[in-house]
């Protein structure tokens, strides 16, 4: 649930913008805070990115260039970590990044996505928490390391996918879930009901939902996919469907 302050904030960034003919941008927000932020916005008055195509935390930008007559970029800045030290160098993780770059007092909101590979990170930050990294990042866990603007990020990091064909009872979302992740309906049920999954970004807790083409399921503790489409009815009646896992 957005908490009432950042509602405020959202709402003053939108106003700001058609006040003033100006863009103006969010911080990074989780996929579930964007969601929810959403529901108070119409179509055509903003739009989202996090830095590359695929990222989870992204920014909402307020503003046209068809109604403004230019465009401003989001203020994102792309940066490679690179461990120093050769043979004594450790494996650094997740943790051990986003751990130092907090230590240095940014705040969460101000960085996107992350990608840990042991011996490189990439961290796709708020341009202005950016210059204070490329300054003061010295260290992260045991290692030395150097920081270093990049422009665009490998593909490998770009989230792999495969596609799954099966037959459901019907196309519910619990059907799904219960069947991408070999689980049974009762524990499936369970999961609804704590919370735990999220289509494209918001909690569902009614199992019951059907799922449409492009919706992105989140189940906490398994996974992702995407639902692709129904493809047809098997011999007995049952639709198929196509989904997309992510790997």
């Amino acid at each position: 649930m957005l908490s009432e302050e950042r509602v405020k904030r959202i709402k003053e960034l939108k106003e700001r913008s058609y006040s003033r003919g100006v863009f103006t941008f969010t911080d990074f927000m989780s996929p579930t805070s964007l969601a929810e932020a959403e529901t108070l916005l119409k179509k055509g008055e903003y739009s989202t990115f996090g830095g590359v195509d695929y990222a989870e935390r992204k920014m909402i930008k307020f503003g046209s260039p068809d109604l403004l007559g230019y465009d401003d970029p989001y203020p994102i800045t792309l940066l490679k970590v690179t461990i120093l030290g050769g043979k004594f160098a450790t494996a650094i993780t997740h943790r051990d990044v986003l751990g130092a770059t907090l230590n240095l007092g940014i705040e969460r909101q101000k960085l996107g996505d992350m990608f840990v590979n042991g011996e490189f990170a990439y961290i796709i930050a708020e341009r202005t928490v950016a210059v204070l990294i490329l300054e003061e990042l010295k260290t992260v866990g045991r290692n030395k390391v150097k920081v270093e603007v990049v422009y665009e990020l490998p593909s490998s990091l770009a989230p792999k996918k495969e596609e799954r064909q099966f037959s459901v009872a019907s196309n519910r979302a619990d059907a799904v879930v219960c069947k991408v992740y070999n689980i049974n309906r009762e524990f499936g049920a369970d999961l609804f009901e704590k919370g735990l999954v999220a289509v494209n970004g918001r909690v569902i807790l009614s199992p019951s939902k059907p799922l449409s083409p492009d919706d992105v399921v989140s189940v906490r503790g398994f996974g992702k996919f995407e639902f692709v489409e129904e493809s047809g009815l098997s011999k007995k009646g049952k639709p198929y469907v196509i989904v997309s896992v992510f790997i």
